[in-house]
């Protein structure tokens, strides 16, 4: 499940926004058709963030509308890192690790590694299991079979490579 949280605030650090402005970068910024920001969620989201005073909302006023831009406050910054920092569940999806990782700058090295070592472990336990089955049925397997296997397998060793290069990064 997407952490509508961690974007939000994410992008706010990044630079403090109004709802629409928000909800066209994280469009631009994550660009991933899978996810879509409807306003139910923006701004109930940011209200509860604003209530818990991880962001402080400054009312603008102009001629044509008046817009409410919202700026992370210090406790949002740390609430922020806290979830950042929160290791990686082992089946976490794809997209929702690559979120965390945007924003993996706010964190040192050692902390980024231990967020990442749990899923990057279970990668490795799924890329063994995989050659297992090759080495054991690949000569038994049907084409197809045997394609989507390789193509398991090569995924794996990716996302693997992409893990290492995550946590060996200054």
């Amino acid at each position: 499940m997407v952490n509508t949280d961690l974007i939000i605030l994410g992008m706010i650090y990044f630079q403090p926004s109004h709802g629409y402005k928000l909800k066209k970068n994280v469009k631009h910024y994550f660009g991933n058709p899978y996810f879509k920001l409807n306003n139910n969620i923006l701004y109930s989201t940011l209200t509860k963030m604003e209530e818990n005073g991880f962001v402080r909302g400054e009312l603008i006023s102009s001629e044509k509308v008046n817009k409410k831009v919202y700026h992370i406050t210090e406790d949002g910054k740390e609430h922020l890192v806290e979830l950042v920092s929160t290791p990686a569940e082992p089946g976490i999806d794809d997209f929702d690790f690559k979120i965390k990782a945007v924003f993996f700058d706010l964190i040192p090295k050692e902390r980024r590694r231990k967020v990442i070592e749990p899923v990057y472990e279970s990668k490795l336990n799924l890329l063994k299991d995989a050659l297992e089955k090759k080495e054991k049925h690949g000569s038994s397997m049907s084409h197809v079979s045997s394609t989507v296997l390789e193509y398991g397998i090569r995924e794996l060793k990716c996302s693997i490579e992409f893990y290492e290069k995550l946590m060996d990064l200054e």
